[in-house]
């Protein structure tokens, strides 16, 4: 299978998403899938213009020619998207947003009705066929991911795609001071890479395993007590 990585982090590389997208991504790999990955900070993306370009003067084809031509060629060979985002005031990344408004290129101007009974655009070429949201989010409620999860599973169904699996890590801010607490989250986000590039799927165990809170309260509190007398100290150096 061909695999499509999107890191919607405006952190990149340096952020915790990208290290959850690195232990799927090998995953991925070492089941035999060609994956191709993207940070979407460090590309030239501008913002859809609703010129309808792609829809009435050159099918499929965005008016904007900047560095997300790249990722649509990936995009219309594979068959899964994998998206990665932190939690930002409870949904993706704005980056994130300008990435699914671009893809808006893949859509004829014409709609039908689906099996849902539902109006929704016919495509001049397809998004992957499966759908995978990668997240973190700073507070360790799983519901803080509610609302991310929700738009992100619009966006599959309005891109005619199967929307595969949530895979969260919650309590971001407890690893700040000590990275190594993600290790063990990372193996088992591994597994879950491997298990769907063999298998097309993942075993609800195993989700549930990933989801569920890596710290308990008192933990991640006193977890992020660090941090806070870190940030205090950087703080107090400006007075």
């Amino acid at each position: 299978m061909k695999v499509v990585i999107v890191n919607g982090s405006a952190r990149g590389k340096k952020g915790i998403t990208h290290r959850l997208l690195g232990a799927f991504e090998k995953g991925l790999i070492d089941s035999g899938c060609v994956v191709r990955s993207y940070d979407l900070n460090e590309l030239a993306i501008g913002h859809c213009r609703s010129c309808f370009h792609c829809m009435h003067d050159n099918p499929g084809i965005c008016a904007v020619r900047d560095d997300m031509v790249r990722i649509y060629e990936d995009l219309k060979k594979s068959d899964i998207l994998v998206i990665g985002t932190p939690v930002y005031t409870d949904s993706m990344s704005s980056r994130m947003k300008v990435f699914f408004d671009r893809c808006i290129a893949s859509m004829e101007p014409f709609i039908h009705e689906d099996d849902q009974g539902r109006f929704r655009h016919s495509f001049t070429w397809r998004m992957p066929k499966h759908f995978i949201l990668v997240a973190t989010s700073g507070f360790p409620e799983i519901d803080n991911f509610k609302a991310l999860e929700s738009t992100v599973r619009a966006q599959a169904y309005n891109f005619g795609s199967d929307y595969a699996a949530s895979l969260f890590v919650s309590g971001s801010l407890g690893f700040q001071m000590d990275i190594s607490l993600l290790d063990a989250r990372l193996e088992l986000i591994y597994q879950a890479g491997a298990e769907f590039g063999t298998k097309k799927s993942i075993s609800k165990d195993l989700i549930e395993r990933i989801n569920a809170c890596v710290f308990s309260r008192d933990e991640f509190y006193d977890n992020y007590l660090k941090y806070e007398k870190w940030c205090r100290q950087r703080l107090s150096k400006h007075d």
